[in-house]
């Protein structure tokens, strides 16, 4: 496979990660009608280790202790950081939270400037303001406040700018299928001891509500960041930052159409300006001449590494040929 197939590969496979987060909003929204919070963050990320672990079983069993602690730390910030996103659904439809989660794109820039001491391009600035903007359309009322599951939408999306400059800054580092892995376990566990002790033991378990945790688990986190990890390697940053950006707009068409979400024009402006802002402070205005240099970066995975990451999804043992 050459390299221009390899890239559109992993632009695909990107996209269907972004298809898979946007349904992941609709089930977390049927999720929390019948499951306490913790609960439904114990079975989502203590199913997605397994799964992870049954298809990347090899590479796990390999990790360092570089992935073992950056996998718990980002673990660790997310079991604190995704109550927010769980209980906003309770008072917010999927289709506005999606659009305003999806602002941590924007947002992320400036987190790192905080952290990484990296000044934002003046981008950057134009595209917080639209983000502002934006989210002002979808949440503020007529009193200019906001409600309590847009708030806490909010509040996730910048706490997801934060993780999204942890992840960046230890990835580098390590393994990023093993950090995966040993975040979700990090999460997971933490979650469970939270819910025993602080929520009940669910004693029924109808057909939707199992139906969407078992989304949450397989599809809308193993799956999708799987997709997202093994493709990476194989695209530009551009390229996955606007594919992945596109979770939000299949959320509000899956919401509206499919889920019966309310919404208005306004709401519909304030997503566009949003996810506007979004592009404006991802895509790389280049010159001409810079375009060839940039094509020569879009891949920088040797092909025999690729053969290793299908191994790895398969627990294939390769053997050396006898001579």
């Amino acid at each position: 496979m050459n390299e221009k197939k390899k890239v559109l590969m992993a632009d695909l496979a990107l996209l269907l990660a972004a298809v898979c987060w946007g349904g992941g909003f609709i089930a977390g929204d049927i999720a929390v009608k019948y499951f306490s919070t913790f609960y439904i963050l114990t079975i989502r990320f203590l199913s997605a280790a397994l799964v992870t672990f049954v298809f990347f079983s090899r590479t796990i069993r390999r990790s360092t202790k570089a992935e073992i602690k950056y996998g718990l730390i980002l673990g660790i910030f997310y079991f604190f950081v995704m109550p927010l996103q769980v209980n906003a659904l309770k008072y917010t439809t999927p289709s506005k939270q999606a659009f305003i989660v999806a602002s941590y794109a924007a947002i992320t820039p400036f987190i790192s400037w905080l952290v990484l001491k990296k000044r934002p391009k003046m981008k950057s600035f134009f595209a917080g303001i639209l983000v502002m903007i934006g989210i002002g359309l979808i949440s503020l009322n007529g009193s200019l406040t906001m409600e309590l599951g847009d708030s806490l939408s909010l509040g996730f999306a910048l706490s997801y700018a934060i993780f999204v400059v942890m992840t960046g800054i230890f990835a580098v580092k390590c393994n990023p299928i093993g950090m995966s892995f040993f975040s979700y376990l990090g999460t997971g566990v933490l979650a469970i001891i939270a819910a025993l002790l602080f929520e009940d033991i669910p004693t029924a378990f109808p057909k939707s509500g199992l139906l969407s945790l078992l989304y949450l688990a397989t599809i809308s986190t193993a799956v999708a960041f799987t997709l997202q990890n093994v493709a990476q390697k194989y695209t530009s940053d551009t390229h996955t930052a606007i594919l992945l950006s596109t979770e939000s707009l299949f959320a509000f068409i899956f919401g509206v159409f499919f889920y019966g979400d309310p919404y208005t024009t306004r709401i519909l402006i304030g997503g566009i300006v949003v996810f506007s802002a979004i592009i404006l402070s991802e895509v790389k205005f280049k010159k001409p001449s810079a375009k060839k240099a940039e094509n020569s970066q879009e891949v920088t995975q040797p092909p025999d590494e690729m053969e290793e990451i299908i191994y790895d999804m398969l627990a294939i043992e390769v053997k050396e040929p006898k001579l």
